[in-house]
Formats: C-alpha cells, sequence, structure tokens
C-alpha cells in the first residue's frame, strides 16, 4: 500500500446534485493509519477540496440502514444533542467538522461501508428522515491499491483493544469508550445502523414519555 484514497461527497446547490472530490494521502512512518491520515488531510481540506471539486447527479445506492456501525446503542449516550441535531437538520443545516464531513467511514474487503466516526450525526440524519448515504455530506477512506481497507487497519477504530481481537475478526466486536476500561470492547449486538437507529428510538421514546410523566406529576404536586 502506497497511499490512502479520501472521497469527499456533499450535497449540490440543487436537490438532484452532489459535489464530490478526492484526495491522496502517502503512507509514511508518521502517516500509517487512517487516523493519522485523516489528521492530515484534516490540515489541508479545504484548498483540496475547493480546487478539486467536482458535480454529479444525486443517484440513490447507498441506503444508510445497510451501513456498519462501531457502537452498540448502548454507545450513543448523548440523546438530546442526537435530538437537536436532528432538529438542525430539519430546518436546512449539514453537519460538518473543520469544513469537511462528520461523517467518515472505511470501505471494507467484502464492499461494506463501515461508519468508524460519526454514530451521532448520521442517526440524526436518520431521524431527520434521510435514507440515503448520496443525500448527505460523508467521506469514505480506502486503500488506493485495493479499493478497500484490510482487516489489520480496521481493528486501529478499537485503538488499544484491538489486540485482543484474534484473526481481526472484528465484525464481532463493537467499541463503547464511555464503558470501564474491561468492558470497552463488547459483543455486537445492532449488526447495523438500521437496528442501531430502532434500538435508539425506543431510548427517545422512553426518556420523552419518562420526562412527560414528569411533568404531569409537577403539576399535581404545585396544584396540591
Amino acid at each position: 500500500m502506497t497511499c490512502w484514497l479520501i472521497r469527499q461527497s456533499y450535497p449540490g446547490e440543487s436537490i438532484n446534485e452532489i459535489l464530490t472530490s478526492t484526495s491522496e494521502v502517502e503512507i509514511s512512518k508518521d502517516l500509517d493509519t487512517i487516523y493519522t491520515a485523516i489528521s492530515r488531510f484534516e490540515k489541508n481540506a479545504f484548498p483540496i477540496r475547493k480546487k478539486g471539486i467536482k458535480r454529479r447527479k444525486l443517484i440513490k445506492t447507498t441506503a444508510l440502514k445497510n451501513i456498519l456501525n462501531i457502537h452498540n446503542d448502548d454507545g450513543i449516550r448523548d440523546l438530546a444533542q442526537l435530538k437537536k441535531m436532528a432538529e438542525d437538520i430539519k430546518s436546512g443545516r449539514h453537519i460538518f467538522s473543520l469544513a469537511i464531513p462528520n461523517l467518515k467511514l472505511a470501505k471494507t474487503k467484502d464492499k461494506q461501508l463501515l461508519l468508524f466516526d460519526g454514530h451521532h450525526s448520521m442517526l440524526a440524519y436518520m431521524v431527520a428522515g434521510r435514507n440515503y448515504l448520496e443525500e448527505i455530506p460523508h467521506m469514505i477512506i480506502v486503500d488506493k491499491e485495493n479499493g478497500y481497507v484490510e482487516d489489520k487497519d480496521i481493528v486501529v477504530f478499537y485503538g488499544k483493544h484491538a489486540a485482543d481481537i484474534e484473526d481481526n475478526n472484528w465484525k464481532e466486536k463493537v467499541i463503547n469508550w464511555q464503558a470501564p476500561k474491561k468492558k470497552q470492547l463488547c459483543k455486537r449486538v445492532q449488526r447495523d445502523m438500521g437496528e442501531l437507529l430502532s434500538a435508539v428510538q425506543k431510548r427517545i421514546s422512553f426518556s420523552t414519555e419518562n420526562l412527560e410523566d414528569f411533568d404531569k406529576r409537577l403539576v399535581c404536586f404545585t396544584h396540591n
């Protein structure tokens, strides 16, 4: 492998248009993981984006519900933030970080897409009614030679727990950085973003019902 390819996509000015750009980050001792490659890319993202942008017709092909997740629903903690992001999206805003998409995905060797950064953002888009990846800002990273990311490079997403994943069999595992250290590496429960959304929506509904019950009890207490 000589370099990473980073493909960015943004909604265009019309609902039927997307803007795309492709950048290369050469592999070196200091840039040997996806994370370090993206960090280097972020420092140069805006001038690259401005120079190499292409306009394409929007073709909806990749369903968000089929994208692989790297967190179970217990790793999605900030439901209030998620709901606010969904409202912002409904009002016409998009989610960016440092002028680049907040959604970062890797293409696996079996041609699936794995979301390794931006779970709250993608869930917010789904809650707001977006169904396809092509409708939202995102970036996809691959090995330029293979057109995908090797398993040995994907386990980097599990941080210090990568060594605990036997034979790089990461698909059976997820990570929860909010959990105690010994419980951060977990067995996969939700198999894709569709299942993750269903689990999170149940929690959102439950928390909303609890808040309404609390308000009713507060009113009764005040009146008494």
